[in-house]
């Protein structure tokens, strides 16, 4: 039952509607005998600047942040966790005492999930990100912080991939970070040593995406999708009919999922777990 007491959790974003994680939270906390609710907050993009103080002034407990607000959110945060602070971005926001800190567990939720499904770890590969945003800076930073020896971020803006090439190279100077424009002249040149494309961008860069020549790619190579929301994500078809592996975000969403979890309760939630949640047999 919800009291004056219950803790309120959310998602914060720009679409959020079609989300899978209130169901997952909600389900969580019931099992788990948490006084706690997780809502959808569907907020527009120009409105970045408001959120912590909305958190603060409806003493929120904590709150997940998606596209736009995974960047944007940064300056108004009281403190960032080590992990938040290299990637530049943050995908969890928690409420301690009066301050929030931030928080980001796209990268490792990305990595068990690749290491789940398709057994591979990022050690010596060159890979290939695209999108510079939230989750592609916090998924490039955990291939290097993880053993990658390229990471290539392409970006529709150019100057938004040269931006996060240049702060990622500063932490972890032994990896080659190359920006790129996220265009045939871009991906192209790269693919054919490309041990893994990861597909991080959000709906508007689909169409972009799909323009890609993945011809190159060799067999060996994996793509893979951050994103669990579309019915049909740019060149996994093309990729699996050529033999190349492939892993859609559904894993990804368990995995950050858990991550979140925890970081909201307090306790540890294993991703099985999160599967029957979401009546998930495979991914």
């Amino acid at each position: 039952m919800i009291t004056g007491r219950t803790r309120v959790y959310g998602l914060v974003g720009n679409p959020v509607r079609h989300s899978l994680s209130p169901a997952m939270h909600n389900e969580l906390f019931r099992r788990q005998r948490i006084d706690a609710i997780y809502v959808a907050f569907d907020v527009p993009g120009d409105r970045a600047g408001a959120v912590a103080g909305a958190v603060r002034t409806l003493g929120l407990a904590g709150v997940n942040l998606t596209v736009p607000f995974k960047e944007r959110v940064l300056p108004e945060l009281d403190d960032l966790s080590a992990t938040a602070r290299v990637a530049g971005a943050v995908n969890v926001v928690i409420r301690e005492a009066d301050r929030l800190v931030g928080y980001n567990t796209d990268g490792e939720g990305y990595l068990r999930a690749l290491q789940e499904e398709l057994g591979r770890t990022p050690a010596g590969a060159h890979a290939i990100v695209l999108g510079a945003g939230g989750t592609g800076r916090a998924v490039a930073a955990a291939l290097a912080a993880h053993g990658a020896v390229e990471v290539r971020l392409l970006n529709r803006t150019r100057a938004r991939a040269e931006s996060a090439c240049a702060a990622l190279a500063d932490a972890f100077p032994t990896v080659r970070f190359v920006p790129g424009g996220l265009d045939r002249d871009g991906f192209g040149p790269a693919a054919e040593r490309a041990d893994l494309v990861v597909n991080c961008t959000s709906g508007g860069g689909a169409a972009a995406v799909a323009a890609l020549d993945v011809s190159g790619l060799r067999r060996g190579a994996a793509w893979t999708d951050a994103n669990y929301w579309m019915a049909d994500p740019p060149q996994l078809a093309a990729c699996a009919a050529r033999g190349i592996r492939i892993q859609r975000g559904i894993g990804m969403l368990m995995h950050q999922g858990a991550l979140s979890f925890a970081h909201f309760a307090g306790v540890p939630v294993d991703v099985d777990t999160i599967r029957g949640v979401l009546d998930i047999g495979g991914w």
